[in-house]
């Protein structure tokens, strides 16, 4: 994979964030150094650059191997080199505590990574390390990295592609190197059309990655992202939300989340009656932002369900259907509105087909109803 055999050996190879690259040229190591920033901008690279920059030896700590972490992470490698400890996604950790004791003993460079930064489990952890930010680079910066990477493997590309796979990647570096090599990988140009059959890269792909970035993460700004960039009606979102939210919850942070599924609710109202989709910068960010930040302590994961609001009116689709049908057959003839219709005469004629006082015939010739709206009056 290109994004392997392009991985940055120095940290002038890095894209984008050059203040962190600059502080880190001179970084003493006296504290450990926790890196946070949305994935894809070069985390687990600049990791990797250090690494290679200066000479240090790699290890490593998960959840596997965390409880004989505390030796390792005090002893140097058995080539004499000093180790560099890396401990990924620490905000998943299971065991938090080991590895804030583990900070506080280790003897050699120790880094840490998150894309959760806002993890409530990282408070111990964020006062004892030294912080690096690293920020999405611009798709100028992407351009140029894409650019070096199509002269290596020989591929030329037509004016406006790099472009154009720089701006869909977001800040994304991994995603622009994958969209690259997808486009580019065995061809010796690139054009155009060949990018058009690629669509629009969507970190959030379906719903249930969606309601992981609101329900899930605390990420207030990924979570609004995670619905603008989502393939779906604001109404059957808000639902998945509406559905799946209690679930996920506990107790006391659900009222806040209905507060604002509330308030977005208003909103897509608006949209509904005035067609005014002006709303929708005040609709996303209620329903998935507002969401995401209500809640204060740890959630229930669990398997997402499907609205059941949905799933009820699809199964009642065809009786919908039919009832609107009599409702517009009746209306003109019995001068009133489809809704009494359907509250009040559909009743009046059931009873009347039960008791014998009038025939389907009658309802055939009288008013033009079909057999299945005859079967649906009939119960």
């Amino acid at each position: 994979m290109w994004t392997q055999k392009y991985k940055p050996r120095r940290l002038d190879e890095i894209v984008g964030n050059p203040k962190v690259i600059q502080s880190l040229r001179g970084y003493q190591w006296k504290r450990p150094l926790l890196i946070y920033g949305p994935p894809g901008v070069g985390k687990s690279a600049l990791v990797n650059a250090i690494v290679k920059e200066f000479n240090l030896d790699l290890v490593e700590i998960t959840d596997e191997n965390i409880d004989n972490a505390r030796a390792t992470a005090q002893t140097g490698s058995i080539f004499g080199r000093r180790r560099l400890i890396l401990i990924d996604h620490v905000d998943q950790i299971k065991n938090i505590g080991e590895v804030t004791e583990i900070l506080k003993e280790t003897k050699n460079p120790t880094v840490l990574i998150t894309s959760d930064f806002g993890s409530r489990r990282l408070g111990t952890i964020k006062r004892i390390c030294e912080k690096a930010q690293m920020r999405r680079p611009t798709s100028k910066s992407i351009k140029k990295l894409l650019q070096n990477i199509c002269y290596k493997e020989g591929v030329s590309p037509e004016e406006g592609v790099l472009e154009r796979i720089a701006e869909n990647a977001r800040g994304d570096i991994r995603s622009a190197i994958n969209d690259l090599e997808t486009l580019a990988k065995g061809k010796k140009s690139v054009s155009i059309k060949d990018l058009e059959i690629m669509e629009r890269r969507d970190r959030s792909i379906d719903i249930y990655n969606a309601l992981n970035h609101i329900l899930i993460k605390r990420d207030f700004e990924g979570a609004i992202r995670s619905i603008r960039d989502l393939d779906e009606q604001p109404q059957d979102i808000l639902l998945w939300i509406d559905e799946n939210m209690p679930r996920v919850y506990r107790r006391r942070d659900i009222e806040r989340a209905y507060r604002y599924i509330s308030k977005a609710d208003i909103f897509l109202g608006r949209i509904t009656n005035r067609q005014y989709w002006g709303f929708l910068r005040y609709l996303i960010p209620l329903m998935s932002g507002g969401v995401n930040i209500s809640k204060s302590e740890g959630v229930n994961f669990t398997m997402y369900k499907f609205p059941s609001y949905i799933i009820k009116m699809s199964q009642t689709k065809k009786e919908r259907a039919i009832k609107k049908s009599i409702g517009k057959k009746l209306s003109p003839l019995l001068h009133v509105s489809g809704r009494i219709i359907d509250e009040e005469y559909i009743p009046l004629f059931r009873t009347l087909l039960k008791n014998g006082k009038i025939s389907r015939l009658d309802l055939i010739d009288r008013y033009g109803l079909s057999e299945d709206e005859i079967e649906y009056i009939g119960g």
